[in-house]
């Protein structure tokens, strides 16, 4: 089973979850995505659009690894901790300790679903490149065709 490519693709997906289900509505129809999810509407509005730019920024810096990560390596691991892991973390400490709103969970659950498939794939591809040390060299700057 070719690790890499199953990284790749959770990885793409994770980003069009993102974009499709978060940062447009929450750049083109924050009060609807809000009223959805049954949060609070702040006032002004601009924060939720600007949180959801901010995640664009964030998904955006997905990309390297998820073309390949060998020789992306530090950015397929950093879309995995401390970007999946934390947000996860933020959101569930968020709702749970200092009771902010149900809504935020969404967030948290989508980032926790990620950060483990992506984590355990990485993992199972570091696992296998450092058991197959030959297949490395011959991948080095072949970019995603490799895989």
């Amino acid at each position: 089973m070719n690790y890499a490519r199953w990284f790749s693709r959770v990885v793409w997906l994770g980003i069009a979850v993102n974009v499709l289900f978060f940062v447009i509505p929450a750049c083109f129809f924050p009060v609807e995505l809000l009223s959805f999810l049954q949060m609070q509407i702040p006032v002004p509005i601009i924060w939720v659009r600007t949180a959801g730019m901010l995640l664009f920024i964030i998904s955006a810096f997905y990309v390297p690894g998820a073309i390949d990560p060998w020789r992306y390596r530090l950015s397929a691991w950093l879309s995995v901790f401390p970007s999946r892991a934390f947000g996860a973390s933020f959101f569930i400490v968020s709702v749970l300790w200092f009771g902010q709103d149900l809504g935020f969970l969404s967030i948290a659950l989508v980032d926790l679903f990620f950060g483990v498939v992506e984590g355990v794939l990485l993992m199972l591809v570091v696992r296998g490149e450092s058991n197959e040390p030959q297949r490395r060299e011959g991948r080095e700057g072949k970019g995603y065709e490799s895989f």
